[in-house]
Order: structure tokens, then sequence, then C-alpha cells
């Protein structure tokens, strides 16, 4: 049976990471709900390279991917290989281009000629370039969406994707087919449920929602993408409530889920 790793993408408790006692404790409440791999994201200043090392060494979590700033990446590209290397992970990612870059097929022609130089040092460095997708970068555009600008601008063998299933549901995108016809740059994706609450969409915990999580999983195992990560940006109950919940429903409901 194939197998896919269920992590904890920290950017949904950013709120108790500010401090380095604080991410270890976080780190340690959610190695004690069953999480074995993470995403180091939206920590505090306080929480360097090495507060990770210990946290990964001390509770058992290794970091699979991060969201590091885009100018490091671009500016100090060997620093930071070698900090994602001191800690154990060989995925750096960023969470977009925001409003770095404007949303057309330009800015993302522009984005993937200035990142490149890095992302060939990172690739020499035996490890992975990550984009995270939101809903803009589905717009279309006269060569495609964003999406397929970056793809084909970028190389396949340096750049990955780091592919939001709520976000492409929200955009239109069925994300089970996104995952079938580009698994081979999906590094991993970000799990996280949609309802309606009053005509508006809000974002919920695995399984308490409307989202094929069937589908997203069978195409993930069909397609060999094997990090799933568990992402939140925004919740309505406790925050370690909210990982144990998702992390409990995928597990209990899907046995390729393995530690």
């Amino acid at each position: 049976m194939s197998e896919l790793h269920l992590g904890a993408q920290l950017y949904t408790v950013r709120a108790k990471t500010r401090t380095a006692e604080d991410f270890m404790s976080t780190v340690k409440n959610l190695s004690d709900m069953g999480y074995r791999y993470m995403q180091v994201s939206g920590v505090g200043a306080d929480v360097t390279p090495d507060v990770i090392r210990e946290a990964v060494d001390t509770y058992g979590i290794k970091c699979v991917l991060t969201h590091s700033p885009l100018g490091r990446i671009i500016n100090e590209t060997d620093e930071i290989i070698a900090e994602h290397k001191s800690f154990g992970c060989d995925a750096i990612g960023i969470g977009g281009i925001a409003n770095m870059y404007p949303h057309t097929a330009d800015g993302y022609a522009k984005f993937a000629l200035d990142i490149a130089p890095a992302v060939e040092k990172i690739k020499d460095a035996g490890m992975k370039f990550l984009y995270h997708n939101h809903r803009f970068e589905f717009e279309h555009y006269e060569d495609g969406t964003g999406l397929d600008i970056l793809m084909s601008m970028t190389d396949p063998e340096g750049v990955y994707f780091t592919f939001d299933v709520y976000w492409s549901h929200v955009a239109g995108i069925d994300p089970a087919d996104f995952i079938r016809r580009h698994g081979e740059r999906i590094f991993c994706t970000h799990l996280k449920d949609m309802t309606v609450r009053d005509d508006k969409l809000y974002m919920t915990e695995c399984l308490t929602g409307n989202l094929n999580f069937d589908a997203i999983v069978s195409a993930s195992l069909d397609a060999g993408v094997k990090y799933h990560m568990i992402e939140q940006d925004d919740v309505y109950i406790d925050l370690f409530d909210s990982m144990r919940i998702s992390h409990d429903n995928l597990k209990a409901r899907y046995p390729e889920f393995r530690d």
C-alpha cells in the first residue's frame, strides 16, 4: 500500500510560536497529538535555526519544509541553505508572491527570472524551492494561468509547488484533477476544508466541510504526492483542538496516512 505523511503547518498555530519557549511547547503539543512532520512558517524572530533543530531532535518531528522570506532566499541563498541543512530540511518555500510582484503575466515572468539563480544553488545543494498558491494564481492570461506561467518558466527539477487544495477549490479548480495532472511538480499539499455559514465561505477542520477528500487522497496516491500539511489560516475554535480534529479525522478515515 502506498503511504502518505500527514504534517502540521505551524502557520495555523502562529499565535503560539512567537517566542522560542512557546515554539518548543507547541511542537511538543503537536508531537503528543501524533504529528511526526511539520512545516515551519509564521514563527517569531526568536525561533532561530538552533531552536528548530532542538525541537526536531527533542520531539521527533521532522521539518519537511518552510516558508522563508523571499528576499533572504534571493540575496542570502548560501546562508539560508546552511540554516535549513542544520535542522534537516530539504525544501525552502515561500507563501506566494503576495504584493512583491504584480499579479500579471509579466509579474510572474519577472519573479521566475529573479528566483532562478537561487533555485540553481538550492538544487545544487540537493534541495528544492517551493511555491505556495492562493487563488489569484489561477487567474487566466493570454499564456494561461499564473501557475501555468510559473511551471513553464521555472526549472522542473528545482521548483516545486505546495498545492493548497482549499484555494484551488475557491478558484473553481478541482483539487484532485489538478493533483493528477501536475503531481510531478507538487512536493506537498496544504489540507483544510470549506464550509458555508450564513451564505459565506469559511475554512474548517478537515472532513467537517464540503471538500472531496476521498478524491484528493486518491489522486495524491496515484500522483505520488507524499507530504500533506494541515493548514487552517483562520480558526474559529481552540487552535490545538482544530489541529487535533483535522489530524484525527484524516488518520481515522485514510489508513494511507502513516507516521
